[in-house]
C-alpha cells in the first residue's frame, strides 16, 4: 500500500479502507465539500461516530456543514444537537432532515435526541421524468397548486419555533383497534382528508373520535426546493405524478395559539393519497411547530 500519497481520497490502496472505516461512498469522499448541500447524507454519516464529551457529537460537525455557532458544553447533546439542525433547516430548507424516527428531543418536537435515528436513510420516492396525461380538468387544479407550493416560504426556524411549509391532511376518524399489554404501544386507525385509511402503532394516546374536531393532521413537509427535481420538460405532470405516490408523514397535535407539536412514532407513517382529484385539492399552509 502507498502511504505516501499526499491525498488519501485519491489513493486506490487507502480509498477502499476509508470507505469501510467511515461509511461514506467513494464519490462523496473523493469529491467532499463542507456546507449544507446533501445534509441528510452527512448526519447518516456521522450518525455512527462516538465522542469523548457528548455535545461534540454536535460540535464536530460545524465545520462539515461550514455553520458557525457558539460553543456551550455543558447544554449536553438535545442542545447541541437542535441549535445545529435548526440552523442546517434554516439555511438549506431540506425536508429529509426531520425525517426520522425514535425518541423527540427536549429542543424541539421535530428533532431526534441524537444522531443515532440518522443511520437509517432518508426515504422519498423518486420523481417521476416520464410523459404523463391528465384531463384539462386536473391541469387546471393543478397549476393552482404548482403555484401555491412554489409561493411557499422554505423552512425556518424563528425564536425556536419551525415554520414549515406542508400539505396538510386534516384526520377525520380516530379508532383504538388494540393495546398491547406487554408493552405501551396502542394501534390505531387513522382517518385524514385525501388519504386512504391507515394503520398506527403509537406510545402516545390519541384522542378518540370523529368528525372536524380531532385535534391532529398527517403533513407531507414541503420546500419550494423540491420543484427544481422537476422533470423541466413536464414539470406541471411530473409534480402530479409525484404528489400522487406515497410518502413519510408527520403526525401533528394541534395546540392553543395555532401550534403544533410532532407525534413521534417508532415506524414510519407511511401515508398513501386517495386519488388525483386528492392531489389537486391539497391543503397547502405553513405550520408553526414547536
Amino acid at each position: 500500500m502507498n502511504r505516501t500519497s499526499t491525498n488519501h481520497k485519491l489513493d486506490d490502496a487507502i480509498l477502499p479502507e476509508l470507505q469501510k472505516a467511515t461509511g461514506i461512498g467513494e464519490l462523496q469522499l473523493r469529491n467532499f465539500s463542507p456546507g449544507v448541500l446533501d445534509a441528510r447524507s452527512k448526519l447518516q454519516w456521522a450518525s455512527m461516530r462516538h465522542t469523548t464529551r457528548p455535545e461534540d457529537v454536535a460540535y464536530s460537525l460545524f465545520g462539515v456543514f461550514e455553520v458557525s455557532l457558539p460553543v456551550i458544553y455543558g447544554e449536553k447533546i438535545p442542545g447541541a444537537l437542535g441549535r445545529l439542525l435548526a440552523e442546517i433547516v434554516s439555511r438549506s430548507g431540506d425536508v429529509s432532515v426531520i425525517d426520522w424516527v425514535g425518541e423527540a428531543s427536549s429542543f424541539h418536537s421535530c428533532f431526534p435526541t441524537a444522531l443515532t435515528p440518522y443511520r437509517a436513510p432518508s426515504w422519498m420516492q423518486s420523481v417521476p421524468s416520464g410523459p404523463s396525461t391528465h384531463n384539462n380538468a386536473d391541469l387546471e387544479k393543478g397549476r393552482e397548486l404548482y403555484n401555491t407550493l412554489a409561493r411557499l416560504s422554505s423552512p425556518r426556524f424563528v425564536a425556536g419555533r419551525l415554520e414549515l411549509p406542508c400539505i396538510v391532511h386534516r384526520l377525520t376518524k380516530v379508532k383504538l383497534l388494540e393495546t398491547a399489554s406487554a408493552t405501551s404501544y396502542r394501534e390505531y386507525e387513522l382517518v385524514a382528508s385525501g388519504l386512504v385509511p391507515l394503520k398506527l402503532k403509537l406510545s402516545s394516546r390519541l384522542q378518540e373520535g370523529s368528525g372536524a374536531g380531532l385535534p391532529y393532521v398527517l403533513v407531507r413537509p414541503w420546500s419550494p426546493k423540491l420543484l427544481d427535481l422537476l422533470s423541466h420538460d413536464n414539470a406541471l405532470g411530473s409534480l402530479l405524478e409525484w404528489l400522487s405516490q406515497p410518502f413519510n408523514a408527520l403526525l401533528l397535535h394541534s395546540l392553543l395559539h395555532t401550534e403544533y407539536k410532532r407525534i413521534v412514532s417508532d415506524c414510519p407513517i407511511r401515508a398513501n393519497v386517495k386519488d388525483l382529484v386528492s392531489v389537486v385539492n391539497s391543503e397547502c399552509r405553513i405550520l408553526e411547530i414547536v
